[in-house]
């Protein structure tokens, strides 16, 4: 089917290009546009146009739009293509006023733009524009369309060296021109170099023909032979004359112009002294006493000779932030990677916040000026050449006094029998004991009470108490998660071996007092030396007289 259609549009162009088809065609300053009625892709289209010598018509200023639109209007066709198309593999640029898009007759963008609607968002197909006339839903635009798309017209423009005016008929007759890129037309406000004029004078008995050249003497471009063609007296439309017809006696009339003028290349027509009348200028011709002066359009230059214009570069005044690049009579403002385009005109250049994007990091995101940068939360680590995170295993450098279960992110200790664990998870805890059943172990409060508190101050590795006693395991403290107990660690270690030795020595101290207490005591109840008397008896003296009586009794 598409290979049959191929066949048809190809049949079309041929027989279109062998009856040297009619158009509507409009011609100024050096270029000529045409609109053809034809149901053809833009592919056909623009080879249709290249065959003639041109090519689909672009819109790079408001005045060539203008005339597209032109043409447009006065045919019945709902939209044509022009010149404007995305090839495939490019992305559309929604900061350019082109989109991205390029004309087919020059590749190079420009400030102009028209747009009715946004074009298609595609890196994957060709799409390209057409023209839509003016109608009751808005003014005429452009609108972009898949390219094997049919539309029922297209324009095409022809570029030329330069332009003449219309020829002028002395008496009745007609004119047809037959213009180079095969149009043929019954009239021209200007015709092209190289279009061949047939004229048809009445009576006569076969046509003239005359075609446009370039003059011998300068730039500008005239019939030849010039005319007036169809001679006849002056009092028919005044010989062809635009102000004075002539005749003498014998001699054919002719023209002459009034004070001020002169005659132009046609013989018929009057221009002004100012000789702008065969516009040497490549831009507007302005007449001056005595001569004439050049205006270029906006963004070209006059040429040093005074006639020709030449591309002003934009760029080196420096009116973009970042990139600037010149077009043909113009330029435009493009931004580094990670910028949008800002400020009127797109010349200034904003940050993109890459960050605002959905899923742009897998965990943390960090904007930065033209660009971003992955990090990965506490407890995670980034992995070499990628934004993916790894949980970092927190047990391999063994932060806990006893089991370590690692986390996600994290880590947990799991405290042994007589330990809680702290507030944070990274740490344990001595159960608290009572004073008393220490007090009651060792006999003395004072010293029970200062080894509790060396013991909970987080001391690894506490001595025995005197008494058989062993001190309840000392608090986990100092590790990576607590730099702030780490860094008390040796002083809290000073403080329990002074307070061990304290206790000590009030021991031996209080052991000394009794051992001296003893000896005391030994002394004083030492026994005295033994002698011979005491083995006896000492019986109580009776009194004398008693004694003697007795005996004598006896």
């Amino acid at each position: 089917m598409a290979a049959a259609l191929l066949l048809l549009q190809l049949l079309l162009v041929v027989t279109a290009v062998a009856a040297g088809e009619d158009a509507e065609v409009l011609c100024a300053d050096t270029a000529c546009y045409t609109l053809h009625r034809a149901e053809l892709g833009w592919s056909a289209a623009q080879e249709r146009c290249q065959h003639d010598g041109g090519n689909l018509a672009p819109a790079g200023s408001r005045a060539e739009a203008e005339r597209l639109e032109k043409l447009l209007a006065a045919s019945t066709a709902t939209s044509a293509w022009i010149g404007l198309r995305l090839e495939r593999g490019h992305c559309v640029q929604s900061q350019e006023p082109l989109r991205g898009f390029t004309w087919a007759a020059s590749g190079e963008p420009g400030n102009y733009s028209a747009w009715l609607a946004e074009p298609h968002i595609t890196c994957l197909s060709t799409r390209c524009v057409a023209l839509r006339p003016a109608s009751s839903h808005g003014p005429p635009g452009w609108v972009d369309r898949p390219c094997r798309a049919t539309l029922p017209a297209f324009l095409c423009k022809f570029s030329f060296r330069g332009m003449c005016g219309p020829l002028r008929l002395g008496g009745p007759g007609w004119v047809s021109y037959e213009t180079p890129f095969r149009v043929s037309s019954p009239a021209l406000a200007a015709a092209p170099f190289g279009t061949l004029a047939e004229v048809g004078c009445e009576g006569a008995a076969s046509p003239a023909f005359s075609v446009c050249k370039g003059q011998l003497d300068g730039d500008g471009f005239s019939w030849h032979p010039p005319g007036p063609f169809c001679p006849n007296t002056c009092t028919h439309n005044n010989g062809g004359c635009q102000h004075l017809c002539v005749e003498a006696p014998g001699q054919p009339s002719h023209c002459t112009c009034h004070p001020g003028y002169v005659l132009g290349p046609d013989m018929a027509s009057c221009l002004p002294e100012d000789a702008c009348h065969n516009n040497p200028c490549q831009g507007a011709c302005r007449p001056r006493p005595g001569g004439y002066e050049c205006i270029c359009e906006a963004g070209y230059a006059l040429a040093p000779d005074g006639q020709h214009c030449v591309d002003v570069d934009e760029c080196l005044e420096g009116p973009c932030k970042h990139g600037c690049h010149n077009t043909a009579g113009s330029f435009f403002c493009s931004c580094q990677p990670g910028y949008q385009p800002a400020g009127p005109g797109g010349r200034d250049c904003r940050d993109e916040d890459e960050c605002a994007q959905p899923e742009a990091c897998p965990q943390l995101c960090l904007n930065i000026p033209g660009s971003f940068r992955c990090t990965c939360r506490t407890g995670y680590q980034q992995q070499p050449g990628s934004d993916a995170c790894l949980d970092v295993d927190e047990c391999l450098r063994d932060p806990c006094p006893g089991t370590c279960r690692n986390l996600p992110g994290n880590f947990e200790c799991i405290c042994p029998p007589g330990f809680l664990p702290q507030d944070d998870g990274h740490g344990c805890l001595a159960a608290p004991t009572t004073g008393e059943q220490l007090a009651g172990t060792m006999g003395t409060t004072t010293i029970l009470q200062n080894a509790s508190t060396m013991w909970t101050m987080g001391t690894r590795s506490p001595a025995a108490v005197p008494g058989g006693l062993t001190p309840p395991a000392p608090t986990v403290a100092g590790s990576e998660h607590s730099p702030e107990h780490g860094a008390d660690g040796p002083r809290l270690l000073l403080y329990y071996i002074l307070g061990s030795l304290v206790a000590i020595l009030l021991l031996l101290a209080f052991a000394l007092a009794l051992l001296a207490c003893r000896k005391r005591a030994a002394r004083k109840e030492k026994p005295k030396a033994k002698s011979a008397a005491d083995n006896y008896c000492w019986v109580p003296e009776q009194p004398e007289s008693r004694s003697r009586a007795g005996s004598e009794r006896r």
